[in-house]
């Protein structure tokens, strides 16, 4: 294949598993919002499903073609306290129907899991 084919090919599924994570957040939102609404229509699998194939063929033609991956900088993504903030209202939301200790303890649970992942993912070793 002409390896100018191959690179928009590959930069077409990376702006294309942009779109569909941005609408997976939108469509969890959404169904945060209206519980039900967006799940009779919609099965999150099939979604799911898609982001996964769409990622698989990122990486084979990323590694069969020796394309180099960015590495991720936490200085310079903006986008990464949106994006925490976001996922503590849809946790919120969630546990609205729960009691106040049970709520506590789940609050808890998760704070320590993301204050785990952050330690992995973005502490220099």
């Amino acid at each position: 294949m002409n390896n100018n084919i191959v690179k928009i090919t590959y930069k077409l599924l990376n702006e294309t598993l942009l779109l569909l994570l941005l609408i997976y957040g939108l469509i969890l939102i959404a169904e945060g919002v209206i519980p039900g609404f967006v799940t009779s229509h919609l099965s999150f699998m099939e979604l799911t499903l898609v982001i996964f194939a769409n990622l698989g063929a990122i990486i084979y033609l990323g590694k069969k073609n020796d394309f180099l991956y960015a590495d991720f900088d936490i200085k310079h993504s903006k986008m990464i306290f949106v994006l925490v903030a976001l996922s503590f209202l849809l946790i919120g939301n969630s546990l609205l129907k729960f009691n106040l200790l049970e709520n506590l303890v789940i609050t808890l649970v998760s704070l320590s899991i993301f204050y785990y992942f952050y330690k992995i993912i973005f502490m220099e070793k």
